[in-house]
């Protein structure tokens, strides 16, 4: 049976909302970044002009510095605002663009994505390994493996940028102690130990066209284009660990790495 995944968790406010904001459940510094969302979007801070200072927020909504910073944060990171030392913040666009750029020097640096994002379970699924998945986890064909199949989103954002299929053998071999199921211990190794575990990463990266399903997750148009990203992760003693399989819409992730000579001397 598919698993079931709760939303986000929220936190409780006081019980009666501060002067400018809606009476709601989500976290203060979402609030005044939904109402800050509002305003731009009724063209009350265009776009190019400047947004109000923290200080100007901290007094119209009585909120600490700390939250007016989590707030505008938020709406950086959607696209809307870009904030710079010293000049304030600028006004970017009136609708959310969702993003994500990746650096990517090291395993270290590959690794920050699964940090900087937050994956939702939509279900799991105990099956016998094709002829594709085989090759993918190194077994035979016929192999039981199981399968976590998911949506990344970037942290305090609720729209999708990447659906995610996860394969594994159904072992606990390699994986975190503790669980009953291969599923759980799957899923705990994404979400807290991948980093301390992995040893190497196999990248590969391919264009593709959303089918229909594909396309409903991440909200955009069937066929639109993707790009698909194959990842195999093995431990130290070059053990896999687990595969996987991301598809990002074409226009909302970048993928960005860089070379260096070993053999030249820099700063020279």
């Amino acid at each position: 049976m598919p698993l079931k995944e709760k939303s986000p968790e929220t936190v409780d406010l006081a019980p009666t909302a501060r002067r400018g904001l809606r009476t709601s459940r989500k976290p203060r510094y979402l609030q005044v970044a939904d109402e800050l969302r509002d305003e731009l979007k009724r063209g009350d801070h265009p776009v190019g002009g400047m947004l109000p200072t923290e200080a100007q927020l901290c007094e119209r909504f009585s909120i600490s510095r700390y939250t007016a910073r989590e707030a505008l944060r938020t709406m950086e990171e959607m696209g809307l605002i870009a904030r710079r030392r010293g000049s304030g913040t600028k006004v970017r666009s009136a609708e959310p663009q969702v993003r994500y750029n990746q650096y990517v020097r090291s395993i270290d640096d590959l690794l920050q994505y699964t940090q900087a994002t937050r994956f939702q379970l939509r279900h799991s699924d105990r099956l016998m390994a094709d002829a594709t998945v085989a090759g993918w986890l190194d077994v035979r064909a016929g192999t039981e493996c199981v399968l976590l199949h998911g949506i990344r989103y970037q942290r305090r954002m609720l729209k999708p940028f990447c659906i995610t299929d996860v394969y594994r053998r159904a072992t606990m071999q390699g994986l975190p102690p503790g669980f009953a199921r291969v599923e759980d211990a799957m899923r705990a190794l994404i979400e807290g130990e991948l980093f301390a575990r992995v040893g190497l990463v196999e990248q590969s990266l391919s264009a593709v066209a959303l089918d229909a399903e594909q396309a409903r997750e991440l909200e955009v148009e069937p066929g639109s284009p993707a790009l698909r990203t194959l990842r195999r992760y093995f431990d130290p003693k070059d053990r896999i660990l687990l595969v996987a399989v991301t598809l990002h819409p074409g226009d909302v992730f970048s993928y960005i790495t860089r070379y260096e000579r070993s053999d030249v001397m820099r700063g020279v």
